[in-house]
């Protein structure tokens, strides 16, 4: 193969023949690997929309002013006005103690 490829160098022009040789290969090697424009792109997966299971409630909304500052949470009761929520503390104690039917709100 090296004579083959010397014998070409010699034949094209010398030492600048095969400079060009070789970029010529490069350029064609490169070209055989690139993408001409195509864009393969996987379909989304298909949204499945279940009912919420037996017994499940929605999150409650918690009005804006009663949000626990950022770092703390609160328990919050659904059925208690928003005056009438226990104050918020941290985190780490009160994940602990929420009772059934409460909600954890992280601020």
């Amino acid at each position: 193969m090296t004579g083959n490829f010397a014998e070409a160098c010699r034949g094209s022009g010398g030492t600048r023949g095969c400079r060009v040789l070789i970029v010529a290969l490069a350029w064609a090697l490169l070209a055989g690997c690139a993408v001409h424009g195509s864009v393969v792109v996987d379909p989304a997966p298909p949204v499945v929309v279940q009912p919420p299971p037996r017994g499940y409630h929605a999150p409650p909304s918690v009005p804006k002013g009663h949000l626990p500052p950022p770092g703390k949470c609160r328990v919050w009761f659904p059925d208690r006005a928003p005056g009438q929520q226990p104050p918020p503390g941290d985190c780490e104690e009160l994940q602990y103690r929420v009772p059934h039917g409460a909600y954890l709100i992280r601020g």
